[in-house]
C-alpha cells in the first residue's frame, strides 16, 4: 500500500487488529527488516511498516535533515488516521521516534527504541569513520544526517514523558554506557540490556524483541 505524505509516495504494511503499532526502520535500510516479527504481532496490533522516503520502495530521496523524518512520520500517522501509536523505532528511527515524542506527545502512545544513541559520544570509532567515508567521500545522505544530526539535546530528553524502553544489545557498536546514560534522563523510562547480541542481530529478520514488545505494550 502506499500513501502521499508531504508529497512523497511512502509505501507501507499493514496487517492485523488492535492497537496500531509502527515500526520504524533506521538509515539504510527498509521496513523488511521486520519481515519476523510482523505476523506474530499482527495477533495482538495493527503492525503498520513503512519504508521512510528514499528507503525500499517508498518514493524520493533519503532525507538530509532528522526534522524532514519527524514531519514525515507526524503526517503518515495522520494519514492514516492512527490513533496514539505504539512505536518501535530502531537506530535512527528510534531518535525520530523519540523527536516526535518530544515535539507532538499527543500523538504517541508509547516508544520502544532499539540500538539508538542521541549524540556523537554513543557510538564507537569504527562507525563513526565508516559513516564519514560513505558520507563525505561516497556522498551517502543517511551518513551525512547521522554525522551532522545525531544529538537530542539533554533538555528535550528530560521533556519526553512519553513511556519508553530503551534496548542496546551487549556487543552492540551503540555503547551500553551511552544508553544507559540518557535512559535515565527520560522521565518515564526503563532500559533492557540483550546479552550476547550484536547491533543487528535481536532486530533485523529477528524474533527476539517479540516477547519485550508484547510486555511492554501491555503494562498499565
Amino acid at each position: 500500500m502506499k500513501v502521499k505524505v508531504n508529497g512523497v509516495e511512502i509505501y507501507y504494511q499493514k496487517l492485523g487488529k488492535g492497537h496500531p503499532l509502527i515500526l520504524l526502520h533506521g538509515h539504510h535500510q527498509d521496513g523488511g527488516i521486520f519481515d519476523k516479527l510482523v505476523a506474530p504481532l499482527s495477533l495482538y496490533y495493527t503492525v503498520v511498516v513503512p519504508d521512510m522516503r528514499g528507503h525500499g520502495l517508498s518514493e524520493g530521496e533519503a532525507s538530509e535533515h532528522y526534522q524532514t523524518e519527524v514531519e514525515d512520520l507526524r503526517a503518515f500517522i495522520s494519514a492514516l488516521k492512527l490513533e496514539k501509536p505504539y512505536i518501535l523505532g530502531f537506530g535512527s528511527g528510534g531518535l525520530v521516534a523519540l523527536s516526535l515524542a518530544a515535539q507532538a506527545p499527543e500523538l504517541v502512545s508509547k516508544i520502544i527504541v532499539a540500538g539508538t544513541y542521541v549524540n556523537g559520544n554513543g557510538v564507537n570509532a569504527k562507525h563513526i569513520a565508516a559513516n564519514t567515508i560513505r558520507g563525505f567521500f561516497k556522498g551517502d545522505r543517511d551518513s551525512k544526517v547521522a554525522l551532522r544530526e545525531s544529538h537530542i539535546p539533554v533538555e528535550t530528553l528530560k521533556r519526553i514523558k512519553t513511556p519508553t524502553l530503551c534496548v542496546v544489545g551487549e556487543k552492540d557498536w551503540v555503547k551500553v554506557e551511552h544508553v544507559r546514560w540518557y535512559s535515565q534522563l527520560l522521565p518515564n523510562c526503563r532500559l533492557v540490556l540483550m546479552p550476547r547480541q550484536t547491533h543487528y542481530s535481536y532486530v533485523v529478520h529477528s524474533l527476539k524483541l517479540l516477547d519485550l514488545i508484547k510486555d511492554f505494550c501491555k503494562e498499565s
